[in-house]
């Protein structure tokens, strides 16, 4: 199965979200209305909620709790980027202009501050106790992770373990919370609940280590991004971390210093990107990546094979660039 045929399996649920979306946002304030719904037509490939809604089909749920649920988990993400947009001083995403260059900071954070407030009213309003209670900690804890990040920034002791514990949650807190969610919808055994949970986790870590490792050595006009935005924040992630094991001291000291800088520019980025082609790490970091998502594929054992399982599959792959 390809991951277009994938997607087609749950076009209709996704339609649904599109819309739910749309009449959802209820506010008085003309300029929430428009920095929102800008927001909210970035873009963006709504993974999330596909892999709520494939979920969900996995274990025989036919309820209509899709489009909400899939709407607080669309307004936390999109408040998460948001707020990662101001603190990064970030002037794109997905090729268009954030929401904080065209409006302000100001207006973007509180923008940010009305999506979480929506989320919370829309998940009280058609979420069951166990569904507030999954993603209002999966809200908590991304906001952890954001802390976390920020203090780790120019950090040139970040270990591997700090990693895992900031993209957990900053992206695999979330994907885990909304393939949980589908099992909880079709009220499915604890078994499966724990896989379902488990696919998300893994495959969250190895979506944003494949995200990490194009910000050095993607292609800008598939990615939508410039490379080395991460080492001109200050972030060290995947490919550097991993590099930092294997260098020699006197490059070390080099990454040390490109990293500590108060700012770093292209030249900095062609020494770095120098360092990683004369270490392999696309290879290196891609083989990481890749043992999670087995780890992830490995979780759905539990499931008969059916085509929502191998939806999950094809997805999978697709998303870290192994298929199509």
């Amino acid at each position: 199965m390809t991951s277009k045929e994938a997607l087609e399996l749950v076009k209709n649920d996704i339609d649904m979200v599109e819309q739910f979306l749309k009449d959802d946002i209820k506010t008085s304030v003309p300029l929430i209305n428009e920095v929102i719904l800008y927001l909210l037509s970035s873009g963006g490939k709504r993974l999330r909620p596909v892999f709520l809604a494939l979920s969900a089909k996995l274990c025989g749920y036919n309820g209509d709790k899709i489009p909400a649920m899939s709407a607080v988990i669309e307004y936390i993400h999109t408040a998460t980027l948001l707020h990662d947009d101001i603190i990064d001083g970030a002037k794109y995403r997905r090729k268009r202009p954030t929401a904080n260059s065209l409006y302000g900071n100001d207006i973007a954070v509180l923008c940010g501050d009305f999506l979480y407030s929506r989320s919370y009213i829309t998940l009280t309003e058609y979420g069951a106790k166990d569904v507030q209670m999954i993603l209002s900690s999966a809200a908590l804890t991304m906001s952890e992770g954001e802390v976390i990040q920020l203090l780790k920034t120019g950090d040139i002791n970040i270990t591997f373990d700090d990693y895992i514990q900031i993209i957990t949650r900053k992206t695999a807190v979330l994907f885990s919370a909304a393939c949980e969610i589908g099992g909880r919808l079709a009220q499915v055994d604890e078994n499966k609940i724990k896989a379902l949970k488990d696919f998300g986790y893994y495959l969250g870590l190895g979506f944003q280590m494949t995200d990490d490792i194009l910000d050095y050595m993607g292609d800008p006009a598939v990615t939508g991004k410039k490379n080395g935005t991460d080492l001109f924040e200050g972030k060290l992630t995947l490919p550097v971390i991993l590099m930092l094991d294997m260098v020699s001291k006197e490059e070390k000291q080099t990454i040390t210093d490109l990293f500590t800088k108060k700012e770093r520019n292209e030249k900095d980025l062609e020494i770095l990107l120098s360092m990683m082609n004369k270490y392999n790490m696309k290879e290196i970091s891609e083989k990481k990546a890749d043992e999670y998502i087995n780890m992830s594929l490995n979780s759905l054992n539990v499931f008969e094979n059916n085509q929502y399982k191998d939806a999950f599959i094809a997805l999978a792959l697709a998303m870290v660039g192994r298929n199509k």
